[in-house]
């Protein structure tokens, strides 16, 4: 038990055994010399402190840690598109859906529940490739019907289908840039 009616807090004791300045009581280190129980407790601090700077250092010890441990900037676009920086969570997201599929299809469920959650989980990808299907007929049904509406427009304003086409100048200079930067990245 301690004697003392106000004892040091631990970070005061260790602050008055490194000769620094107290964060919690500014008087530490008077009170520390005329208390017997808060004077052991500094003797301890310094002895461990001493201890500690005793010990050998790290034998081979990682070159660059702080860099490595430590971002002062924020990840530059170049770098948030490397897979090294997300591979770690890409992993872990494939490690999770292989988990669920064990599960899943894992022995603990019978046959009939294994049946039933494939179906489940295959609908929705039919659903998914039966309205792809819809909409492609549909778009090839409404196209030639929808450029024939769009040509009597333009023809009928040729102002319009001016501002049209020169809107697409650019459009087409971007979509250069954009494949001219593709192609340099590989």
């Amino acid at each position: 038990m301690n004697e003392c009616s106000r004892p040091l807090d631990p970070i005061d004791a260790e602050a008055v055994a490194a000769g620094a300045e107290p964060l919690f009581a500014p008087d530490a280190a008077a009170h520390a010399a005329a208390c017997t129980a808060c004077g052991a407790s500094v003797d301890r601090s310094r002895a461990l402190t001493q201890a500690l700077e005793e010990l050998p250092g790290p034998e081979g010890s990682l070159p660059d840690l702080a860099g490595r441990v430590i971002r002062l900037r924020a990840f530059s676009a170049k770098e948030r598109r490397t897979y090294a920086l997300w591979r770690a969570p890409v992993l872990l997201a494939a490690a999770l859906g292989a988990g669920g599929l064990a599960l899943v299809v894992g022995p603990a469920v019978s046959a009939g529940d294994q049946a039933g959650l494939g179906a489940a989980a295959v609908a929705p990808l039919l659903a998914f490739v039966r309205s792809a299907a819809r909409w492609a007929t549909e778009l090839a049904r409404v196209a030639p019907s929808g450029l024939d509406a769009l040509a009597e427009a333009l023809s009928a304003e040729r102002s319009v289908g001016l501002v049209s086409l020169l809107v697409l100048v650019p459009s087409l200079l971007g979509l250069t840039r954009i494949f001219a930067r593709a192609r340099s990245r590989r």
